[in-house]
């Protein structure tokens, strides 16, 4: 066992009998700093960091100490021998005299002054700045010397008055060695038990965040610090409204409303969706808090009802645009954003009507509350019943504590039962603000006889027309070009544009299939480039398929594979389909392969090698 430790000396003569002392103790190695109160102050802040195991002080240095310091922090006591050496001292002076010093002096001085029959006056003091009041009484009392800790005679003599330091002596300093071992093998064996648990909770998938009654954190694991983007050490000790207002917001939101444990909160960070579960511990000082964050996108597959919540939300400035077309499309969203009326969204299949709901939640005041979406032409109608309305187990959307945003997509496929479900929660919910999208216009909608003109009255109070791809060609080059940077970004290609003759071919071309269309005929054509130019050689016979079948980037088609050759061939050639059919998403090519992205990335790079 060895066991340092970091001495702090208020005066200079302590420093010679703290390393004589710890000179016979094997265990324990010492290094020692003279510091008084303040000066310590800076010296213990990151002893942890140093190495330290303990910490050893004494009176109100000490004390001060430990409210700065991590690790123990061990005083020197004021023995009797101290006090009868001081005491004998005094007595020699024959004048009058009084202890002014923090308690545990003034205690000890009383004790053995009332043993020898010595009429003593004592001023005890708790901080650095009672010492001159106190001074003051004693000499406004004719005392003549006063007998205490370094601050007592430093601010005496600075008042031009005699004082005398009650110093520790060898044997209370090796009473403290004494201590100082047996609160190391405490402190040990609570260390290893917190690095077991710590273990156990940075194993956890779920973030969790440990509040004091101050709202300060007191502890957080290692998914807390990934999800909050910060370390440990950065966190620990900071109030949670400066680390993260949003969950701050909540977490007060939640416990004015008595929401806790038996409810379920969502909040956006960086862009992640994250379900908050918060449990609640009243103390003396006021309630403190255990927050626990666990990702959407990790538990999305094990979630009770099909509300689909983006990992990430599309933003007005992935939406920009040069055309005038799309300019007052997003400026007519901005406005929208700013009011908290329901909206209609409507236009083509493809038309980017999901981009735009989820781009006016950013903006809203709901920004930090969730974001979920309903594929209306999925769902069934008891499914829809469970997800508005809950089951004995499990709350649904109508009490369930969700507030946000809840987008209907696909809002004219809903049947007869689930428009009636909608309606209701629309009725009697306030926590939502809902957006729906249809291909099928409004005034379309509201002539079809099993269509609720309620509902489409209810959620339409503001309209927004989404326009097709081919009334904005004018912003296909800059589409173009934030695809190019995301695809080089993945791929570690270094393209910078394509040829004016495959842009001239792309900005002629109707887009039938809107926005999957085009972007699964880029990305294919990007995988194609060999250089920083899309050239059209490489990717004319894109093209040539993409005309003869319109709008194939964009429905799922079923082809015959070629089995002839070898395994890796026909491998090559089912990823190529899949890739085709799911328009170039990897995420969907990965789901749908039953592959991880790394494994289909190794695998394309292998087979486009080939074609360089």
């Amino acid at each position: 066992m060895n066991i340092r430790v970091l001495a702090i000396a208020p005066y200079p003569g302590l420093k010679d009998v703290l390393l004589e002392a710890a000179g016979d103790e094997p265990a324990i190695q010492m290094d020692v700093e003279v510091a008084d109160l303040h000066e310590a102050v800076p010296l213990v802040q990151h002893a942890e960091q140093r190495g330290y195991d303990i910490i050893v002080s004494r009176g109100g240095t000490a004390t001060l100490i430990r409210e700065h310091a991590k690790i123990p922090v061990v005083d020197i006591p004021v023995s009797g021998y101290d006090i009868l050496r001081v005491l004998t001292l005094a007595k020699n002076t024959h004048a009058k005299v009084a202890i002014i010093g923090f308690p545990s002096i003034c205690r000890g001085v009383a004790e053995v002054s009332s043993l020898l029959d010595m009429a003593i006056p004592s001023y005890a003091v708790e901080r650095e700045a009672d010492v001159a009041h106190a001074l003051q009484q004693a000499f406004q009392s004719d005392v003549q010397v006063v007998l205490g800790d370094m601050v007592t005679i430093r601010t005496a003599q600075s008042m031009g008055h005699r004082g005398i330091l009650v110093t520790s002596g060898r044997e209370s300093v090796s009473d403290t060695l004494g201590e100082v071992r047996r609160v190391y093998e405490v402190y040990r064996r609570g260390q290893e038990k917190m690095r077991f648990y710590r273990r156990l909770l940075d194993a956890d998938t779920r973030g969790i965040v440990a509040l004091d009654e101050t709202r300060r954190i007191a502890y957080v694991n290692q998914a807390a610090c990934r999800m909050l983007r910060q370390s440990a050490d950065m966190l620990q000790g900071n109030n949670l409204v400066v680390i993260s207002p949003a969950l701050a917001n909540t977490i007060k939101q939640a416990g004015e409303s008595k929401q806790l444990s038996d409810s379920e909160h969502y909040i956006h960070l960086f862009d992640e969706q994250y379900k908050v579960s918060i449990l609640m511990q009243e103390t003396d000082e006021g309630p403190s808090y255990l927050v626990y964050l666990e990702s959407l996108e990790s538990r999305r597959s094990k979630r009770r009802f099909e509300a689909y919540i983006p990992s990430r939300l599309a933003t007005f400035a992935q939406l920009a645009g040069v055309s005038p077309t799309l300019q007052k499309t997003v400026s007519r969203a901005k406005k929208f954003a700013e009011s908290d009326r329901h909206i209609w969204i409507s236009g083509e299949r493809g038309s980017g009507k999901f981009m735009f709901a989820q781009a006016i939640h950013s903006s809203s005041r709901r920004q930090e509350e969730g974001f979920y979406m309903i594929s209306c032409d999925e769902i069934a109608d008891e499914e829809m019943n469970r997800l508005v309305f809950g089951t004995a187990r499990a709350p649904g959307l109508m009490q369930g504590g969700y507030a946000g945003t809840l987008c209907l997509n696909r809002a004219d496929r809903l049947s007869q039962a689930a428009q009636e479900s909608v309606l209701q929660l629309i009725r009697n919910n306030r926590n939502f603000r809902f957006i729906a999208s249809s291909s099928t216009a409004m005034t379309k909608l509201a002539q079809r006889g099993d269509y609720s003109q309620e509902l489409i009255y209810a959620v339409g109070e503001l309209h927004l027309a989404v326009p097709p791809l081919r009334e904005h060609l004018e912003d296909l080059e800059p589409m173009i070009g934030q695809l190019i940077a995301e695809y080089n970004s993945q791929s570690g290609k270094q393209i910078v544009g394509m040829r004016d003759a495959v842009l001239e071919r792309l900005t002629h071309y109707d887009w039938p299939g809107n926005l999957p269309e085009f972007e699964g005929l880029i990305q294919e054509m990007l995988l194609m480039t060999k250089g920083h130019y899309t050239e059209w050689e490489e990717v004319n016979e894109v093209w040539e398929r993409l005309v003869q079948h319109p709008g194939a980037h964009n429905t799922a088609s079923y082809a015959q594979i070629d089995l002839s050759g070898t395994y890796e061939e026909i491998e090559e050639r089912i990823l190529r389909q899949v890739l085709q059919e799911e328009g170039m998403n990897q995420s969907k090519t990965c789901k749908r392969l039953g592959i991880n992205r790394s494994t289909l990335w190794r695998k394309m790079n292998k087979m486009f090698k080939k074609e360089t």
